[in-house]
């Protein structure tokens, strides 16, 4: 066996062909050990997700009510990826309830980790975008965990989807969030699928398009919030880049800042924020910023091209930086990650501890609602079947009475029948007037 082996020749390329995907994060911040201890509680154990499914169903089908806990036991009993429609279904139908409100953070952060481990994640980003019909939102350790998932796969559109949504939530009190978002963001803005959004306008044709009219009640006014009402990614991507680098006021992020303000096509923040720049003695700008300003004036218009210009003449007069931009932000990733690691695992391990606890103090108290309504609802049959038994006992004790007022009535009856008798009787005595003939 071996001498055959020897004859067999191996192509280089093939043997040394294998990547291994480095992540940003370690297993140890994921507590992935201290996440399964946590759901091994006996309430999750046993629950059924079939029969538990078809019982929430039903309860909200015909009294339309489905609880914030009751979810929550079933997103974190959650161990088929086959249950992930029925967990959708739930949180939608929990969203159009008054207990939307109530939804606790375990939640949350069970369903990020729910998609993330049966591969679901493109499904986990478009619930996050509708927060309307879902009311998902991502905590800084889903977020985390999120974000190095896409970027680690190189699937930066989603990454950039998800920074998005950090920015929009106005969150930047976690580093390695920031820090993170700020590498999605920029590995979406230098791809391919971005270069043609970012760097070309889109062109207007003058298209004959045939006038519909509509009667309508009135007319709102158009109106354009620029944050939630923001649907291109490029835009979305350069203002969250923009908006995230802001936190901290170093070389690094005045850079990054500069390439937010170009994308999201912000020219006057972007021109004031390069002559600022040029006034730090310490500022120096990487060169992949001058080329991208410079592949924009390209394409914009020409009352736009000044400004870029000056933009490009700010910074090529102040030093350049030795290293790549990208590099710099895999040293920031790190450096975040080294300096809060482990306070966020310390926090992690006593959120789940806190999220159980708080679990099973809402589980008694539903339980204790529930039987409270259920015996409200016993007593009030029992008083319905006391009045029934007192009406009926009251009937039997007051027979010869009743059947005495039935006799007093019916004689009354046939007196009155009487007198209109005798009313006829006289009339019989009455004497018609004389009609005359007419004169002609």
């Amino acid at each position: 066996m071996l001498r055959n082996l020897k004859k067999i020749t191996f192509p280089r390329k093939r043997i040394f062909a294998i990547n291994f995907q480095r992540t940003f994060l370690t297993n140890d911040y994921k507590c992935n050990e201290a996440w399964r201890e946590q759901l091994s509680s006996p309430i999750l154990n046993k629950v059924k997700l079939n029969d538990f499914y078809n019982v929430l169903d039903q309860s909200y089908a015909t009294k339309g009510i489905i609880t914030a806990i009751d979810v929550d036991i079933f997103a974190n009993s959650l161990r088929d990826p086959t249950y992930l429609e029925e967990l959708r279904d739930l949180l939608h139908k929990l969203r159009l309830s008054a207990e939307t409100g109530f939804m606790l953070d375990s939640t949350h952060h069970a369903i990020v980790r729910n998609y993330i481990e049966f591969e679901r994640v493109h499904e986990l980003i478009e619930m996050l975008k509708d927060p309307l019909n879902y009311g998902v939102f991502l905590d800084d350790y889903a977020a985390n965990i999120l974000l190095d998932k896409l970027i680690t796969t190189s699937e930066y559109e989603q990454a950039a989807n998800v920074a998005s949504l950090i920015m929009l939530q106005e969150d930047y009190g976690n580093e390695i969030t920031c820090a993170l978002c700020q590498f999605a963001c920029y590995k979406y803005i230098f791809s391919d699928s971005c270069s043609s959004a970012v760097l070309a306008e889109p062109e207007t044709k003058n298209v004959k398009v045939e006038e519909i009219k509509i009667r309508v009640k009135y007319l709102r006014n158009p109106y354009f919030d620029d944050h939630f009402d923001i649907n291109d990614l490029s835009l979305l991507a350069g203002k969250s880049l923009a908006w995230i680098s802001q936190k901290n006021n170093n070389n690094l992020n005045n850079n990054l800042e500069i390439i937010g303000w170009l994308i999201y096509r912000k020219y006057e923040s972007l021109i004031n924020l390069c002559q600022e720049c040029t006034k730090i003695e310490s500022f120096k700008v990487y060169p992949e910023i001058i080329k991208l300003i410079e592949r924009q004036i390209a394409t914009v218009p020409d009352e736009e091209k000044k400004c870029l210009n000056d933009c490009v003449s700010f910074l090529s007069g102040v030093n350049s930086m030795g290293e790549s931009l990208e590099y710099s932000m895999k040293m920031t990733i790190e450096n975040a990650i080294n300096k809060t690691q482990n306070q966020d695992i310390i926090e992690q391990k006593k959120l789940f501890k806190l999220w159980a606890t708080h679990r099973e103090l809402r589980l008694e108290e539903q339980i204790k609602r529930l039987d409270r309504a259920k015996r409200m609802q016993l007593i009030e049959q029992k008083q319905e079947q006391l009045k029934e038994e007192e009406q009926r006992l009251w009937f039997f004790d007051n027979e010869d009475k009743i059947d005495l007022q039935i006799e007093e009535k019916e004689k009354l009856v046939e007196v009155e029948h009487g007198e209109k008798k005798t009313s006829k009787t006289i009339d019989e005595n009455y004497i018609p007037p004389e009609i005359l003939p007419q004169r002609k």
